[in-house]
């Protein structure tokens, strides 16, 4: 039992070691300051400028989608083997997807469940940074 739980260690520790865990670790910190950054603007557009709560996700959307392409290839991914006019095409491409399931949990959330607009932002958002990071990773960046 002891030569598992150690094997399991080992692993464990190789597993966090690997270029796939180092970029989702760097993203984590990105990917905080982007949706700290879509929730100030989420809100900003929401409540300081009235809009409606599916435009102000959209707008806020869009906007943290451009700091995190910047913060991305300066902090996570680099450049990768792709030409940056290409990357932004596919990096939309990505959020446009990314953009139909967070507006989609937002609106579960705020139309059919009652959250509060904020708690179900929060929520949009966490459920979409899987996708994100993976197509990110994986499909515009070609690590």
């Amino acid at each position: 039992m002891k030569d598992s739980s150690q094997s399991l260690a080992t692993s464990v520790r190789e597993a966090w070691k690997s270029d796939v865990a180092k970029a989702a670790q760097k993203y984590l910190l990105v990917g905080g300051v982007s949706a700290l950054l879509e929730l100030s603007i989420f809100a900003f557009f929401l409540y300081g400028m009235e809009q409606h709560y599916l435009i102000s996700g959209a707008l806020s959307f869009l906007f943290a989608t451009a700091a995190n392409y910047f913060m991305s290839v300066r902090f996570v991914f680099g450049t990768g083997r792709r030409a940056r006019n290409q990357r932004i095409l596919l990096l939309y491409l990505v959020s446009a997807i990314g953009i139909i399931f967070n507006l989609g949990v937002l609106a579960i959330g705020i139309d059919l469940i009652g959250m509060h607009e904020m708690a179900a932002k929060i929520l949009s958002t966490g459920a979409v940074f899987g996708w994100n990071f993976a197509a990110r990773y994986y499909f515009v960046f070609q690590k």
